[in-house]
């Protein structure tokens, strides 16, 4: 080879170099990067100059930016899941209400993080250990497999709209008032709707707190324990 393909060589090797092919890269290391940045500030591109790869690459990882934020906010629950523990010795309901809230302090503790994509799924080591604990429990009572899990399934979505009413409060008294409801109320006389009106009227005053959460657990683990009497 002369030294001038030589140097030409040389020099469209360096060129590739310095472009680089995307290093490889891993979700635990994007998940690491993304720690980094203020949430405000999390884009596909600030993640990917932390790791000093070209943005493209992370398409391949997360697809976009919604991807990113399920797999930041995915790790986020995943490490308040995994603090906690439930003993052996509670049953089965004081296990669904761990569980449950749980979940439900999980996802408050993200914030408005947690409300930029749909949880699809708790599939983390930390999050099926605590699932199949309370799987466990509910068989143990006298459940079916089946029965057991669409159970998790219910009390997993319970508690993520929970949640969501909490994080979202304007929205959630906006839906508990139903306006055209109260539109409709405003046009009748009060006293042939006396329930009707205070229970719309306190809807409309009130967040979206403990109680509702209670309240709406306390039914399911009602309904529960009637069937397994059953």
């Amino acid at each position: 080879m002369t030294g001038r393909a030589a140097a030409r060589t040389g020099g469209a090797d360096d060129t590739r170099r310095r472009r680089g092919r995307p290093r490889r890269i891993d979700h635990q290391q994007i998940v690491a990067a993304a720690r980094g940045i203020a949430p405000e500030d999390l884009t596909m591109q600030a993640v990917a100059d932390a790791l000093g790869v070209d943005r493209t690459a992370l398409h391949y990882y997360v697809g976009d930016r919604d991807g990113l934020l399920e797999l930041v906010v995915a790790d986020l629950f995943e490490n308040e899941i995994r603090a906690i523990e439930l003993p052996d010795d509670i049953d089965w309901r004081e296990t669904l209400r761990a569980y449950a809230n749980a979940i439900r302090q999980g996802v408050l503790k993200l914030g408005a993080t947690g409300m930029s994509f749909r949880l699809s799924g708790i599939g983390g080591a930390a999050s099926l250990v605590l699932a199949e604990r309370v799987l466990r429990s509910l068989t143990g009572a006298g459940f079916g497999v089946d029965d057991a899990g669409r159970i998790l399934t219910l009390v997993s979505g319970i508690a993520l709209s929970a949640a969501h009413d909490v994080l979202g409060s304007a929205d959630s008294r906006r839906h508990h008032q139903n306006p055209e409801v109260a539109r409709v109320l405003k046009e009748l006389p009060a006293e042939d709707f006396p329930l009707l009106g205070a229970v719309n009227a306190r809807r409309a005053a009130a967040a979206a707190d403990d109680h509702d959460f209670d309240f709406n657990l306390g039914v399911i683990i009602a309904g529960l324990e009637h069937a397994l009497d059953d």
